[in-house]
């Protein structure tokens, strides 16, 4: 089953939802978004506060070559994480949902503007993503590679949104 999203809801009171198209079947699916609690982020910021603290003035004294290899293995390993993460921790079970084909067709026009943000999106954190680079090869300062890691995952999440199937029904 090949889903090409179409349309996002997001509320701020309730839960958000996207809503699919299998694009063998022309089926449409409704996945909720996973409501992520508090703790897993107060989980998470203090080893990260800490790591960061503790590798502030740690400046790499290694090749260039290797310090290219090294952002190659980040940058890998950042694709997979992302991946998983939009397949594990991003949508709940899956539905299948009843519309006619002019509902779908309306929900197809209202996600076009969502679409657009979510491509502005991906741009952005893209051009952050290399701007953290930039800036990691301009002070060497091992801080900027973590956040273009964190980036990164941010980076493929929107890019799973946007398969070229979707890209199409847009353009």
């Amino acid at each position: 089953m090949k889903l090409i999203p179409i349309y996002t809801q997001n509320f701020k009171e309730r839960q958000n939802f996207t809503i699919f198209i299998d694009k063998q079947t022309n089926r449409p699916y409704k996945a909720y978004q996973k409501e992520l609690s508090q703790k897993y982020f107060w989980i998470a910021f203090f080893p990260i506060l800490a790591l960061l603290r503790g590798i502030k003035d740690i400046s790499p004294s290694i090749s260039n070559l290797m310090v290219i290899l090294f952002i190659l293995c980040l940058v890998g390993i950042g694709i997979v994480s992302g991946m998983l993460f939009y397949k594990k921790f991003v949508y709940e079970e899956l539905r299948e949902i009843y519309f006619t084909e002019a509902e779908v067709k309306d929900y197809i026009e209202r996600g076009e503007k969502v679409f657009k943000l979510e491509v502005s999106i991906a741009l952005i954190s893209f051009c952050i993503v290399l701007l953290l680079v930039y800036l990691f090869f301009v002070f060497k300062n091992i801080v900027f590679l973590i956040f273009m890691f964190f980036s990164m995952i941010f980076f493929i999440v929107y890019l799973c949104r946007l398969p070229l199937e979707r890209i199409k029904l847009y353009i």
